[in-house]
């Protein structure tokens, strides 16, 4: 049995609370399978309650929960898909997880404020990272800001031509790749413009040009074709933070 707890620990919770345990562990073969949300349904209570129970019975979440749970079937041979799926959901949890625990916030609220004093925000990304760039763009369009996706090659060796001293170059990319990054940063700093990088990779000759650094933690999702593809889902959560910063009154958050 993988969800055990403390007897004493077991007496602190309150009666919903207590509830919440006793199903998990009548109902542990199932749990691999259920949501948080189809577990707070069963036991009355609400998704939150749920999430707080399974921590203070010693898990990081439901995420970790699931993951061990059905790890342990998988041993036992008994069915190796949810192992599979929720392996996949604890490999996602994780990455948010070091994504958000690496990001510093003083670093983030020099990017919003790089953003909010701009004249027009550039944002330079290729490959993938581009969609997430013009997702980016579009938030920040609807909000009444001034946002250009650069994801052209030629129109990365026109940055001299195209970014002012007023405006801000926010760089997204994985792994930086793509040396003409780092070469329209260099040129945009040189300029005077704001320069803001977004990467999920550490030391690399972006930060040499940035005024703020943005870290992610990003795994490997394939290896196809001679290719290999690493996740966006850190800048994702880093372009969501601050357009969720953004679009929301700090005072009410």
């Amino acid at each position: 049995m993988i969800f055990q707890i403390d007897k004493t620990i077991y007496e602190q919770l309150s009666e919903t609370e207590r509830y919440i345990v006793d199903f998990i562990i009548q109902n542990e073969n199932k749990i691999s399978y259920l949501s948080i949300t189809n577990i707070a349904d069963k036991t009355f209570s609400s998704p939150a309650t749920v999430s707080r129970t399974i921590q203070k019975c010693g898990f990081k979440g439901i995420a970790e929960l699931r993951y061990l749970i059905s790890k342990e079937d998988k041993d036992k041979s008994k069915n190796v898909s949810p192992y599979a799926i929720n392996k996949l959901l604890d490999k996602v949890y994780q990455e948010s997880t070091q994504t958000i625990e690496n990001i510093p916030i003083p670093a983030i609220l020099k990017a919003i404020d790089h953003i909010n004093n701009a004249e027009k925000i550039f944002i330079y990304a290729r490959g993938f990272t581009a969609m997430f760039a013009e997702h980016f763009q579009m938030y920040l369009q609807l909000m009444g800001y001034h946002a250009i996706v650069v994801k052209d090659v030629k129109w990365m060796e026109q940055t001299k031509n195209l970014v002012t001293s007023a405006d801000t170059v926010f760089v997204l990319s994985v792994r930086n790749s793509t040396p003409e990054l780092a070469q329209s940063l260099r040129v945009a700093r040189h300029i005077g413009a704001r320069t803001v990088v977004c990467c999920c990779k550490a030391m690399t000759e972006l930060e040499r040009y940035a005024d703020v650094v943005l870290i992610g933690h990003s795994d490997v999702i394939m290896e196809e074709k001679g290719l290999t593809v690493y996740s966006h889902l850190p800048l994702l959560i880093i372009t969501e933070t601050i357009i969720n910063y953004l679009s929301t009154d700090a005072e009410s958050l």
